[in-house]
């Protein structure tokens, strides 16, 4: 694989591109290494009197719930400082909005089902399930390749 590196002070915002004949394993790695650049691999989070330092991977799903930001991973809840929009835009990429008052770990999806009135139940990992909202199935099909 060749590399190419470009160095212009007139550019305005860096940016990566990569070309390929097709798209691959590798690549597809590449594309989301270079997508996650500058997010948080941890955020803060509280838990009774608490703060905790969490690792993203460990995260399962993020939702409001009674105005509050709540965190849940495999085994534990967890409330989070920031709001649910600021989580969205600094954690990784394969955190997905599947409603207006949550995000999914997408890596952390067990399998979901079409629901008859055209919904996704998406069933987590840790037991959790969820349901998507209408508003966002066209991005939830796109980024989950349905």
């Amino acid at each position: 694989m060749k590399v190419k590196l470009r160095i212009d002070s007139q550019v305005t915002e860096d940016s990566v591109s990569i070309e390929a004949r097709l798209m691959t394993e590798s690549i597809q790695e590449l594309v989301h290494f270079a997508q996650d650049l500058g997010k948080v691999d941890k955020i803060h989070v509280k838990k009774k009197d608490q703060i905790y330092l969490l690792d993203a991977k460990e995260i399962h799903r993020v939702y409001t719930e009674n105005r509050q930001v709540q965190v849940r991973t495999a085994k534990d809840g967890y409330r989070a400082q920031q709001a649910l929009y600021q989580l969205l835009q600094v954690l990784p990429d394969y955190f997905l909005q599947i409603s207006q008052s949550e995000i999914i770990n997408s890596r952390q999806i067990s399998h979901l089902k079409l629901t008859p009135n055209g919904l996704i139940q998406i069933f987590l990992k840790n037991g959790d399930q969820t349901y998507s909202s209408r508003r966002y199935l066209k991005s939830i099909k796109e980024r989950l390749q349905l």
